[in-house]
């Protein structure tokens, strides 16, 4: 396949590009050493993160952290890695498709494909450009915040009173009695653990939804030249040229999600389900949090569902799409002059209609598949968790 980073290709994924470089899981520069020493340091990095904030969850120093935003941290943390590691198992697949984008950039093509690829690419770019835009403003937000707090808190554990600090990162147990020096250096390095942390999480949602849009792109393409397959075949040599060369074209599209779906399926399931429970956890908080009348976790609670909300979108929207190109080559066909072609003609077309019939779609963990439906599936859920809790409580 060809490697040309034309303009097109670089709207569409250069700040990906950047990130997945910095971070050792760009597909295409795997294989070089020095992307490797890259991806294995930020590797230990985050293995090292994720192992620290489940020890000191486990000690349970004190309640001197928000037990919610424990649990997000937690689940930030080990969505980050996962992301890293299934980047690196997947490195094959997830490069087959980036080089055939690379292709489809590269090749000459009309105004009006142009014009379907970038609008497609163009997505993708805003969800990068926007989850970039709000890591910032809470990176500036939330670790100013938590070093002006950086005072002492005494905590009771068994018989003894112990000094903690309040860190970037919910670390109290695993550092307690240090000095004042100590704790600095401790900070700085959880601010850049927690940049990584930030750095993969975004770049793995992104580097999804770009690659899967750009891929429905391509199929709205083919959806369109048979659209227009009347007017293009005239004769049994331009049938030759141009059907067979659409019917490769499909099962190359086809190939292509199934590497998605390959290397995608698991971190879609194992996302999916976190969502349903945090927003389950979200909800029995905002009700115990009125009952209260503790307003300022009532608000905190509403943007953490609603974040997790956007975000369950962002996958079901894409196998949403995914499923609705995929199906459209069938009626686009349907509705060509297919009458007034000739009857090994027709019996090709009836043949390519049968496989599209079986829709590409994307899974969660090979369990069910992912269309916009699922969102509400996902709060029909969180709902009866919500209902069964606050049933116990009352009880």
């Amino acid at each position: 396949m060809k490697t040309h980073w034309n303009n097109g290709m670089d709207y569409g994924f250069r700040e990906i590009r950047a990130i997945m470089c910095m971070l050792g899981i760009w597909p295409l520069q795997q294989n070089d050493l020095v992307c490797t020493f890259r991806w294995i340091l930020i590797f230990i990095v985050e293995s090292f993160t994720v192992t620290s904030v489940l020890i000191d969850s486990f000690k349970n120093c004190g309640d001197i952290n928000d037990n919610l935003e424990l649990f997000l941290i937690i689940e930030a943390c080990f969505h980050a890695w996962l992301n890293v590691f299934l980047a690196r198992l997947y490195k094959k697949k997830i490069a087959t498709n980036v080089s055939s984008a690379i292709d489809d950039w590269s090749l000459s093509m009309k105004k009006q494909s142009y014009v379907v690829m970038l609008e497609h690419a163009r997505l993708g770019r805003i969800i990068i450009l926007f989850q970039l835009m709000i890591g910032i403003i809470c990176a500036f937000l939330y670790f100013p915040i938590a070093f002006i707090r950086s005072k002492q808190q005494v905590a009771i554990i068994g018989n003894k009173s112990t000094t903690l600090w309040i860190f970037a990162l919910p670390t109290s147990c695993l550092f307690k009695d240090i000095s004042y020096s100590i704790y600095k250096a401790i900070f700085v390095m959880q601010i850049l653990q927690g940049f990584i942390i930030y750095m993969s999480e975004c770049v793995g949602d992104s580097f999804f939804f770009a690659i899967t849009m750009h891929l429905c792109g391509q199929l709205e393409l083919l959806r369109v030249n048979f659209v227009e397959v009347g007017r293009k075949i005239t004769g049994k040599i331009q049938y030759r040229n141009f059907l067979g060369q659409w019917i490769r074209r499909h099962y190359e599209l086809i190939i292509l999600a199934r590497n998605i779906e390959d290397a995608f399926n698991l971190n879609l399931l194992i996302r999916l389900s976190i969502i349903t429970v945090f927003i389950a956890i979200s909800g029995m908080r905002v009700i115990v949090s009125v009952k209260h009348q503790e307003y300022i976790d009532v608000m905190k609670s509403l943007l953490f569902i609603q974040y997790f909300i956007i975000q369950s979108f962002l996958f079901t929207h894409t196998g949403d799409v995914l499923r609705n190109k995929s199906e459209s080559i069938a009626s686009a066909i349907y509705d060509s002059t297919w009458h007034e072609f000739s009857s090994t003609t027709m019996k090709d077309l009836i043949l390519i209609m049968m496989r599209t019939n079986v829709p590409l779609q994307l899974s969660a963990g090979k369990f069910f598949y992912i269309t916009r439906s699922t969102t509400t599936d996902i709060l029909k859920t969180a709902l009866t968790y919500i209902s069964f809790l606050q049933a116990t409580m009352e009880k």
